[in-house]
């Protein structure tokens, strides 16, 4: 029998300084980070958060991202990975 799994998310401009998770969708334009993509799947650590605006490491490099951005890229809460 398969085991049925419940992804929760939550918005990147919702994530604290620390919060450290896996992008689960990401509906924001890739044009806007350049040579540095987000994808679903990869590792993300929030370095700084600040009203919804975040600075985020990913791939060995710090990315800044708008508020409205970030409310397009969800986050697996950490108990649901």
């Amino acid at each position: 029998m398969l085991e049925e799994r419940v992804v929760i998310m939550m918005s990147l401009s919702n994530a604290a300084d620390g919060f450290c998770s896996t992008i689960a969708w990401n509906c924001a334009d890739k044009a806007l980070f350049g040579d540095c993509p987000l994808d679903t799947g990869d590792e993300v650590q929030v370095v700084s958060s600040f009203f919804g605006n975040v600075i985020v490491r990913v791939h060995g490099r710090c990315l800044a991202i708008t508020k409205d951005t970030a409310e397009r890229i969800k986050m697996c809460q950490p108990d649901a990975q």
